[in-house]
């Protein structure tokens, strides 16, 4: 059994509203300069996180520009905008969330720009419900991503027909890249379900609740998270309620995540005799395995396999 790993603290809280508030508004005021011309000739969409701004990428093509907000192992409970992220969005033609309370504090910043589309992923779906909210004063797990088809039969459609109203002459290639990725995603879910196939155990505990969408889908058993709400450290009631949850269900391993403090994940770990295996449900630009949509459900495939006992998994 490996030990445990060093995982990063958490992230900067948020800002307090009204502070957000002013600087928003004054650095929106500063960032009224065009944009210099050769970053004008293909429209901007800013995304909120990694996931989704890579299936923006791929379904617009070239004719679009992708930002992502959400830096690589930051956390959307605690990150702070700053003043480039403002003046980026400023000059975008359009920005997406997923909505569910996850990504709030880029639809605040989106409010007061004239002329910006919006694309919220989540409206009008059936979230599943969670322990806690991320902070949006809303009902509902926003994770709908961590599903790829989920992904390819209700999110899919929705970016291709917003990157549509924004490239409304390159329709007819966004629809067929879009068709293109609903055939990856296809083929992703098997390859998923293959890796999973061979773990002969179903129940897992993670450090927060970011997957129900993927636990439902491969008919996994979520015990519960250590973290009901990030950036709060758990109870000691809670713990205690895991550890016997766990030892029930033979758990021999916490999934922790790079995003969040890994110290009450060691902690039940060291409790329950148990490895650390990290699952990233956010992955990010130039981090190895997990820099692109489907090499992250792949990473997190194996990582889950591993921690429910699939053959050759711990310890190796």
């Amino acid at each position: 059994m490996t030990g445990p790993p060093t995982l990063p603290a958490p992230a900067r809280r948020r800002r307090s509203p009204g502070a957000l508030a002013a600087a928003v508004a004054a650095l929106m005021a500063s960032a009224c300069a065009p944009a210099p011309p050769e970053a004008s000739a293909k429209p901007l969409v800013v995304v909120s996180i990694f996931p989704i701004a890579d299936l923006v990428a791929h379904v617009g093509g070239s004719d679009v520009r992708v930002e992502t907000l959400l830096p690589p192992r930051a956390s959307p409970a605690t990150w702070e905008v700053t003043p480039a992220q403002v003046r980026a969005l400023a000059h975008a033609a359009g920005y997406i969330t997923v909505g569910g309370g996850l990504d709030g504090w880029l639809e605040g910043l989106a409010t007061d720009t004239p002329g910006l589309r919006r694309l919220r992923l989540t409206d009008g779906m059936e979230l599943r419900e969670e322990a806690a909210g991320h902070g949006g004063g809303e009902s509902g797990n926003p994770h709908v991503w961590l599903d790829p088809v989920l992904v390819r039969d209700q999110l899919l459609p929705r970016i291709s027909g917003f990157l549509q109203t924004l490239v409304p002459r390159d329709s007819a290639g966004i629809r067929e890249r879009a068709a293109a990725w609903a055939d990856t995603l296809t083929r992703l879910d098997g390859e998923v379900r293959a890796i999973l196939a061979s773990a002969p155990q179903r129940a897992f505990v993670s450090t927060h609740d970011a997957w129900v969408y993927f636990a439902a889908r491969y008919g996994l058993k979520p015990l519960g998270s250590i973290y009901e709400s990030p950036g709060h450290e758990p109870s000691a009631r809670g713990l205690a309620r895991l550890v016997d949850l766990a030892r029930a269900s033979g758990v021999h391993a916490i999934l922790a995540e790079p995003q969040l403090a890994g110290t009450a994940g060691r902690a039940l770990a060291g409790e329950l005799h148990a490895e650390v295996i990290v699952v990233d449900p956010l992955g990010g630009a130039g981090i190895p395995g997990r820099d692109s949509y489907t090499a992250l459900l792949r990473s997190d495939a194996r990582a889950f396999a591993r921690a429910l006992g699939a053959p050759g998994g711990r310890g190796s």
